[in-house]
């Protein structure tokens, strides 16, 4: 019983929120029966438009917005702000075989932006079956291991304990 007035709650409150909703203003739009082509694009976000800050991000102001969507579900979008953020990324779907047949959608791309301190941080990736692949300068990396640590790991190695697995 408790289940049901809850129940009965939650939808009163749903539908409360449609009250004004009059299907006779309901505009549809029929799709373009020509898709546009995919194209791939190569071209990396331009780091002459990283140094392009001049509003704030808050009233940041689209200047360029692209957006193609093939019929065999590949895709392509690029954008570029007012406040110097660029982005840009091509997928296409991959077939893997397999049963059911795989198709996920591989994709490449790239964005760029000025960090607070004024400094451009451009990054490029790729995400395949092999995962989400960044690359860019100010990604940043484990230092190297130092030559002590590596000598202490090939001792321990050698002169593990029989029985431990290190070997």
């Amino acid at each position: 019983m408790k289940f049901a007035v809850a129940f009965a709650a939650v939808l009163a409150v749903a539908a409360a929120q449609f009250s004004d909703f009059d299907p006779s203003r309901v505009q549809y739009v029929r799709p373009s029966p020509s898709p546009v082509p995919y194209r791939v694009s190569t071209v990396a976000p331009q780091l002459a438009n990283i140094n392009r800050v001049v509003d704030s991000d808050r009233n940041a102001n689209i200047l360029r917005y692209d957006n193609d969507v093939g019929p065999d579900g590949s895709y392509s979008y690029a954008y570029d702000t007012s406040n110097g953020i660029s982005a840009q990324e091509q997928g296409v779907p991959r077939d893997f075989g397999g049963n059911p047949p795989l198709r996920p959608v591989v994709a490449q791309g790239s964005f760029a932006y000025t960090s607070p301190e004024g400094v451009p941080i451009a990054i490029s990736y790729i995400a395949d079956e092999n995962g989400f692949q960044p690359s860019g300068d100010s990604i940043p990396t484990p230092p190297p291991i130092p030559a002590h640590v590596l000598r202490s790991l090939e001792y321990i190695r050698l002169n593990a304990p029989s029985g431990s697995g290190l070997k």
